[in-house]
This record gives C-alpha cells, sequence and structure tokens, in this order.
C-alpha cells in the first residue's frame, strides 16, 4: 500500500497540495484527473521520487521497483525497437519476453528499424513496452495514451492490463473513456480539498 501522509507542494505563491493525505491499495488501478495544472504530473514525480514534498511524507514506495511512462517517450533514438526494449532487460526471462512484446505491441515488422523513423503512435507503444518488461512493482503513467488511435489504445489496455496484474497501475489521464476501459478507481484531483 502506498501512503500519501499530509502532503504539501507549492512553487512559488502555487499551492499544488496543501495537508492532501490519500492511501492507494496493493493491486489497484488508479486513474488521476484534473484539469492542467491541476497537480497530476507533479503527484507523479513524488510517488517517482523525483520531487520532495515541502511538508509531509509519502509510504510504500521505499525498496520498491517502480517503472513509469513519462508524457516525453524518453526513447534511444537510434536505438532499434528492439534494442530499446532490450536495454530494460535485466534477466534471460525478460530478454525471451522481447518477441512476444513487439507482436502485442504490433511492432515487429519494425523491431529493427530505429525508432526515430517510427511515427509517434509507433514510438508511444515502444514507451509502454518498455515500462511492461521491465522488472516492477508499480507502473506509473503520465498520459500514456497521447498519439494513439482508439483502437490503439483499447488494444494498448489489453496489454498493459496483462502485465500489470497484482501490482499497482497509476494512470494520469483526461479522458473518462481511459478509466472504464482500465477498470480504475478515479481519484479526481479538481474536486480534492488541498
Amino acid at each position: 500500500m502506498i501512503r500519501l501522509q499530509h502532503v504539501s507542494k507549492q512553487y512559488g505563491e502555487y499551492i499544488i497540495f496543501s495537508d492532501f493525505s490519500y492511501e492507494i491499495e496493493d493491486g489497484a488501478r488508479l486513474c488521476i484527473m484534473g484539469r492542467s495544472g491541476r497537480g497530476k504530473t507533479t503527484l507523479l514525480r513524488m510517488l517517482l521520487n523525483l520531487e520532495k514534498p515541502d511538508h509531509g511524507y509519502i509510504e510504500g514506495i521505499k525498496d520498491k521497483k517502480i517503472r513509469a511512462v513519462f508524457q516525453e517517450n524518453r526513447l534511444l533514438p537510434d536505438f532499434s525497437v528492439r534494442e530499446n526494449l532490450r536495454c530494460v532487460c535485466r534477466t534471460k526471462q525478460q530478454t525471451a519476453q522481447i518477441s512476444k512484446m513487439l507482436e502485442k505491441l504490433d511492432l515487429t515488422a519494425w523491431e529493427h528499424q530505429p525508432v526515430s523513423v517510427l511515427s509517434g503512435g509507433m514510438q508511444r507503444r515502444i514507451a509502454i513496452g518498455r515500462a511492461l518488461l521491465a522488472e516492477s512493482d508499480i507502473l506509473v503513467f503520465d498520459e500514456p495514451f497521447s498519439g494513439l488511435d482508439l483502437q490503439t489504445k483499447r488494444n494498448m489496455v489489453q496489454v498493459i492490463l496483462e502485465y500489470a496484474k497484482e501490482k499497482i497501475l497509476i494512470v494520469t489521464t483526461h479522458m473518462p473513456e481511459d478509466v472504464a476501459l482500465l477498470g480504475a478507481k478515479v481519484l479526481q484531483i479538481d474536486e480534492t480539498k488541498f
């Protein structure tokens, strides 16, 4: 379980969170929703330990393996699709899953192409695939479906749910349909009293 306890965060005079507490159960699927600039990405960055709360603390993430998909794909542009997936594999078992992942991502035909020549939607699928292949306890995805058409999004949701079994899955989104597809609980931060 992840516990955010009395978390406060601000940038200059702009208060993002003030005395915010929330619990995320083990195995939960959570969609964080809210207006742009409301703190969705800041919350993810605190969970990833990329930013610290000004006050309060977060429990349940120490010694956990957390993998992320950021709003930017953060791929290795000159590496092939297969090489980008291979770079997160630490075991023979993970490496053996690359071909299966390429098939699930519908990218087998492009596996030897450098990712820089692929479309934004294809690159997005690779970023998701890398996060899923890496060993993890918690998956944190920031707007993971941007640039994907509806059918591709539905396919990717199925892949994510297959690999996220028994893990905590946290996704930021603006789209109510994403919540339904993921079968997720919603944290609507616009309505939270901070």
